[in-house]
């Protein structure tokens, strides 16, 4: 699949999950509100990401990966793991857990105890790190012998494309389960694997 294919892909998909996560109803308690505050947070980023790369400001979409993927793991860490004076300490702002206790805590759960978060964060946190902090790996992309220009390749962007997406669609999936809307959720599922089956 070229750049502008993949682009025009997942404009698609977030205008099709936008239509379907739109008015649905969610229970109004602490725990709730607060995780789907968070996700919200990771379907904004990947809209943001797709606009991006659509753009062309490829170091600024490669630098909001690892904010989604953080916005989305607290998310489902408050909904699942976060214990009551955590939510309250989350509420003040005054939560002292590394993202690294929080994949723990969450990967006792049993939808995620097949460590895939943790693998995720095993296997990309040094770039993600760098791309967010502006370090080697985001200030390499911008170095040709001539000028300082962006030089990120079309596969780059596709991978943080469906990087973004994958995340988008898992925080889709959460919100329509807090809505106990399993049908819905399936249908994200479904729409996702249509999506990485092109």
């Amino acid at each position: 699949m070229t750049l502008q294919l993949q682009i025009q892909s997942s404009e698609s998909a977030i205008q099709w999950l936008d239509r379907n996560l739109d008015g649905l109803e969610i229970p109004a308690t602490d725990r709730i509100r607060l995780s789907a505050g968070c996700l919200d947070v990771a379907l904004e980023h990947q809209k943001a990401i797709v606009l991006l790369v659509a753009n062309a400001l490829a170091g600024s979409a490669a630098a909001l990966l690892r904010i989604e993927f953080e916005a989305y793991v607290r998310g489902i860490w408050l909904l699942y793991s976060a214990t009551e004076s955590e939510l309250l300490a989350f509420k003040n702002d005054k939560l002292k857990k590394t993202f690294q206790k929080l994949l723990d805590d969450l990967e006792t759960h049993d939808a995620f105890t097949d460590g895939v978060l943790s693998k995720i964060k095993s296997e990309s946190w040094g770039a993600m790190n760098s791309f967010t902090h502006s370090g080697m790996m985001q200030v390499v992309r911008r170095l040709n012998s001539e000028e300082v220009i962006p030089t990120y390749t079309d596969a780059e962007m596709i991978d943080a494309l469906n990087s973004a997406n994958s995340l988008g669609f898992l925080a889709a999936i959460a919100i329509s389960g807090m809505a106990g809307n399993e049908g819905l959720a399936q249908r994200i599922l479904d729409r996702e694997r249509e999506l990485f089956a092109n």
